[in-house]
């Protein structure tokens, strides 16, 4: 179990899990309640979208990642994406909503940002926190699409120096952060690791932050796969 993490905010609602005990779980596909079309449905919107080579985060950390994203929250939460709607009607059926509650304690909850992550041979996402974006993310939900990759480790770190965490869930799993703890994806060594990160919080107000500008590539080309 990791060790405890200040979160806020912290809704007041009984959960299953506790974030601030349990920092990251992981979810295999049978107790996640997506059925597989729609786990196909998710698949084909990622596949259809238009995706920008990021070299450096809205925190100031870089990147190498291709990103396409369908909500933002610089000011309040926008749907940015023709496909945003149908994305978020999966996500945020009814059903995903208690799904959520078992580790935010509430099923009021705001996607405050959702994007997908492509990342191939060399890509990677350097350390940050989520709530460095936005002191309101609560926590976040990568939905995972592919399993044929090496490296790519979504690696949490924990400032007081305790040991580093690794994790590499399979295609059809999820793996769920408490959005202060710090943590990066290292780098791909060969295939493609594809997901959906939703960020959560059960605050509808605007952003306290003003994140800084992404940076972006538009001299690579996404190889095709």
């Amino acid at each position: 179990m990791n060790k405890a993490w200040n979160i806020n905010p912290q809704p007041q609602c009984d959960n299953k899990y506790d974030l601030q005990q349990q920092a990251t779980l992981l979810f295999a596909e049978n107790e996640i309640p997506l059925l597989k079309h729609e786990w196909q449905q998710l698949a084909e919107l990622l596949a259809q979208s238009d995706y920008e080579h990021i070299i450096g985060g809205d925190a100031g950390e870089s990147h190498s990642v291709w990103v396409s994203r369908y909500f933002n929250d610089v000011d309040s939460p926008e749907a940015l994406s023709a496909l945003s709607a149908k994305i978020e009607a999966i996500v945020m059926s009814q059903k995903m909503r208690r799904f959520y509650q078992q580790f935010t304690g509430t099923e009021n909850l705001c996607l405050r940002r959702c994007q997908a992550n492509r990342l191939q041979k060399g890509d990677y996402i350097g350390e940050h926190k989520d709530q460095d974006s936005s002191p309101d993310y609560f926590a976040t939900i990568v939905f995972h699409f592919s399993e044929k990759y090496s490296g790519g480790y979504f690696q949490t770190s924990d400032p007081a120096g305790a040991e580093l965490q690794r994790y590499k869930p399979q295609a059809n799993m999820a793996l769920v952060n408490n959005c202060s703890v710090p943590h990066q994806i290292t780098a791909v060594e060969a295939g493609e690791r594809l997901t959906l990160a939703c960020f959560l919080s059960p605050s509808f107000r605007t952003n306290k932050n003003t994140p800084t500008a992404f940076r972006v590539d538009p001299g690579r080309v996404l190889a095709p796969q």
